[in-house]
């Protein structure tokens, strides 16, 4: 299962927790997430991106 906070493998030993997100039209996708609390991937914005010129 990959972790659906931080894209990082959660390995059988590991505790995870079960998050059914409810959507106003089709089916709940089911996600799963690390029990203990994991750090999402940094996410690189565009306008921090043109600054940096």
């Amino acid at each position: 299962m990959i972790c659906a906070r931080c894209d990082k493998p959660i390995s059988v030993d590991e505790g995870y927790d079960t998050v059914i997100h409810h959507g106003a039209t089709g089916a709940a996708p089911t996600v799963y997430v690390h029990k203990r609390y994991c750090q999402a991937p940094p996410r690189r914005s565009s306008l921090r991106h043109r600054l940096r010129r």
